[in-house]
C-alpha cells in the first residue's frame, strides 16, 4: 500500500513539474503551489468517484440503464448483464485518496515557505 501511495505520489509530482514547464515556462514556489494544488483535488475527486461507485450507490442506476439499453437495441442477455457497476469498477482507490492528500500536504508546505 505504501508502495502504491508513493508511486503515485511521484507520478502526481512529475506530472506537476511538466504541466509548469509546459504552461509557464518556468519553476517557481508560486506556481508550484497552485498547479500542486489542481493536480490533487483532480486525483482526489477521481478517488471519491471510485469509492462512490464502489460502495454500490450506482448500481441501480447502471442496471436500470444496462436493461433500457438493452430494450433499446434489442439485444439478448449475456454473461455480464446482470453484474452491478460495484462488482465492475474494481480500482483500488486508497491508494489515490492518500497520494493526493501527500500531494496536497506538500501544496500546503510549500504554501507555508511562501508566506514566511
Amino acid at each position: 500500500m505504501l508502495k502504491r501511495v508513493t508511486i503515485f505520489a511521484v507520478i502526481q509530482e512529475i506530472l506537476i513539474f511538466f504541466i509548469m514547464l509546459t504552461f509557464y515556462w518556468q519553476v517557481s514556489l508560486l506556481y508550484y503551489i497552485n498547479v500542486s494544488f489542481i493536480v490533487a483535488a483532480i486525483v482526489f475527486l477521481v478517488g471519491l468517484i471510485l469509492y462512490i461507485m464502489q460502495s454500490g450507490f450506482f448500481d441501480l442506476i447502471h442496471t436500470g440503464m444496462r436493461k433500457v439499453t438493452r430494450r433499446m437495441r434489442r439485444e439478448e442477455e449475456n454473461e455480464f448483464a446482470d453484474v452491478p457497476l460495484s462488482k465492475l469498477v474494481n480500482v483500488g482507490y486508497l491508494s489515490l485518496l492518500y497520494s493526493s492528500l501527500v500531494v496536497l500536504a506538500t501544496s500546503f508546505i510549500a504554501l507555508g515557505f511562501y508566506y514566511s
